[in-house]
């Protein structure tokens, strides 16, 4: 798709996910990291990309508005019951909801996105011999294309 935010949308989500104090520690990832994958990881995972809707104006100029979502999956792994593991990915989910929250925009160096924000969430809990918990934050992002 010519013209698209995307993969410098993903990269500077990246980059404040990293840069978060409340994600210190944190195995923050762009892809999922497989078998590297730590007790606590954030990793990118697939994009919707929606839709490019044309606009046109009196001027006869014309530009695109791009609307995608984004997957960040949050992993929490080795807690000792499935209900700290859940306490503990919500936790995750809340401190990258903060960093939409506090910066819609992701500090504005992309110029054309007008907002990205959480649009929903699904959270996958497995009670074995190491309890796990699996969230997955979906991000919705929209922007304004030349």
């Amino acid at each position: 798709m010519a013209g698209s935010i995307i993969a410098s949308f993903k990269a500077l989500l990246l980059a404040q996910m990293q840069a978060a104090g409340s994600l210190s520690g944190i195995q923050i990832t762009y892809g999922d990291p497989g078998e590297a994958m730590r007790r606590e990881s954030i990793f990118l995972g697939d994009v919707d990309s929606g839709t490019q809707t044309p606009e046109s104006f009196s001027t006869g100029a014309r530009r695109r508005v791009e609307d995608f979502t984004v997957d960040v999956i949050l992993a929490v792994q080795s807690k000792p019951t499935p209900q700290t593991a859940e306490a503990r990915a919500l936790v995750l989910v809340n401190a990258v909801e903060q960093i939409l929250v506090d910066a819609p925009q992701l500090g504005g160096s992309i110029a054309a996105l007008q907002f990205c924000e959480v649009e929903g969430m699904s959270m996958t809990t497995n009670q074995a011999d190491q309890p796990n918990c699996v969230c997955t934050i979906r991000i919705h992002a929209k922007a304004r294309l030349a």
